[in-house]
């Protein structure tokens, strides 16, 4: 990140040892009287730029230095160089022409100082006046990117929750998949064993009912026998019994 220096500065003077000096306070110096205010013309409106845009402090070798707005007033042929300038710093730095781009902020902010100097060089009272648009445009900028952070964290958190339901919703589907397969293993598993223990049952009923009939034969002739045999006991008692009778 470099600054373009938009901003017109003086030749860099050794800092006072008096940090009032270096940055003076505006509103205090207002309060406090117009006594304070120099009666030089060129050093009032100094003191005036140094409230407004405060003089920026530079270390070179262990020695500090500061460097104030210039109070030249800007020519036309300033104010093309500037926007050159400005123009050149967008396209360099690529700064995107929409949306939120940090780097065209910062460039505006830049230049936005140079016109508050121009201004206030000519109209000490104007350049106060842009002074305050520019701290609340800042203030206002603040607060929608506050906005925006909280936004984007809620999103993140609401993003993580929801990828975590999802998480546990197919964990939780793949478990019930699993309960699925093995049940429907198991009524494979009891079908086959019904079948099973049908087709022995049945082969048991079959065998059963071979046995009876079996028996059953078995019986019919024994029983068939053994009436023919007492018909033959019979028939010879009968044929007996005669002889017995012409015996006698």
């Amino acid at each position: 990140m470099s600054e373009h220096n938009f901003l017109q500065l003086k030749p860099q003077e050794p800092a006072p040892t008096d940090e009032n000096e270096i940055n003076p306070d505006f509103d205090k110096l207002i309060e406090n009287g117009p006594n304070l205010l120099p009666i030089d013309p060129e050093k009032q409106l100094q003191r005036i730029l140094d409230c407004v845009l405060p003089p920026r402090r530079i270390e070179e070798r262990g020695q500090f230095f500061i460097q104030k707005a210039s109070p030249t007033p800007s020519t036309r042929l300033d104010l093309v160089a500037l926007q050159e300038k400005f123009e050149a710093a967008l396209q360099m730095e690529r700064a995107k022409p929409f949306g939120i781009c940090p780097i065209r902020r910062r460039i505006y902010d830049e230049l936005f100082d140079e016109l508050i100097r121009q201004v206030t060089v000519n109209c000490a009272e104007r350049g106060l006046l842009l002074l305050r648009i520019r701290e609340e445009i800042r203030l206002t900028l603040l607060a929608y990117q506050s906005v925006l952070e909280s936004a984007i964290a809620y999103g993140i958190r609401k993003a993580v929750s929801v990828e975590k339901q999802q998480t546990n919703a197919v964990v939780e589907r793949d478990e019930e998949r699993t309960k699925n397969a093995e049940l429907q293993h198991r009524i494979e598993q009891l079908q086959k064993q019904l079948t099973t223990e049908r087709m022995i049952k049945e082969e048991e009923v079959k065998l059963l009912e071979q046995s009876m009939k079996d028996e059953n034969e078995r019986l019919l002739e024994s029983n068939r026998i053994l009436k023919m045999h007492l018909q033959s006991i019979i028939q010879m008692d009968q044929q007996q019994a005669p002889q017995d009778s012409t015996k006698d």
